[in-house]
């Protein structure tokens, strides 16, 4: 989100995210990668602070991924339930900021995880092919499409967020780390980061031998037309020599 910070700028600890909406009856808390997260707003107010922040919206979602928890104060410790109610010692804005910081993560997360399981099953044809006959064939629109999303899906992760990383808010608030832990173990964000990671990993090695492919099939095809130009030399030559 450009210009996110400049124009809202009380943050709930001393680094870049969240930053804390102001004006609105309900907390709410925005990322400059691209999240907002709504605690107890309705529908309308969640359209108003959406339209709030559209001009400072860069490549937006075709439809935005929305990611719900149930949360109540007044617990007498921070914990998650077993029907997965998020139970905290009160609302206050650390927090919920906390909280928002690992709902905006899983968030980011699935929308990678479906983005980058597009990004497989649009490659599978083109490996499938390979290990049937052996050969890619010729370069078809579907083979450069999947080249194509295989680089598009290498170039978002190395802007993609480190949800793995602590928030910068536990600087300020140590004594909130336990609730990151257990926010952290309920949405399993670092077990999806490693998933995430290793299928990353698969999708630049299919790339790279797809690649290597492509550049010894042009070798050869170059080659063979090399071959067939001085074949016709060659015969044109001769040819000549036997209409004298």
């Amino acid at each position: 989100m450009r210009g996110l910070s400049r124009a809202q700028p009380q943050r709930v600890g001393g680094g870049a995210d969240p930053v804390i909406l102001q004006g609105g009856a309900h907390p709410a808390f925005a990322f400059r990668w691209g999240a907002l997260v709504t605690f107890g707003a309705s529908a309308a107010e969640q359209e108003a602070l959406v339209a709030q922040l559209s001009r400072r919206i860069t490549g937006p979602l075709p439809v935005p991924l929305v990611e719900h928890a149930l949360v109540s104060g007044g617990a007498e410790r921070d914990e998650v339930s077993e029907t997965g109610e998020i139970r905290l010692m009160d609302l206050s804005t650390p927090r919920l900021g906390i909280l928002a910081d690992a709902l905006a993560k899983s968030a980011a997360l699935t929308q990678q995880e479906m983005g980058l399981a597009r990004t497989l099953d649009g490659m599978e044809p083109v490996v499938t092919r390979l290990r049937e006959r052996g050969r890619l064939g010729f370069l078809s629109r579907g083979l450069m499409r999947a080249i194509g999303a295989a680089l598009a899906a290498r170039g978002r992760a190395t802007a993609r967020i480190q949800a793995a990383d602590k928030p910068d808010l536990l600087w300020e608030h140590p004594e909130l780390d336990r609730l990151y832990q257990r926010l952290s173990d309920e949405f399993e964000l670092h077990e999806r980061c490693e998933a995430l990671e290793r299928k990353l990993v698969m999708v630049g090695e299919i790339m790279q031998t797809l690649l290597s492919l492509i550049q010894g099939q042009r070798s050869l095809m170059l080659e063979i037309a090399v071959a067939a130009f001085i074949f016709i030399q060659v015969v044109a030559g001769l040819y000549e020599l036997v209409a004298r």
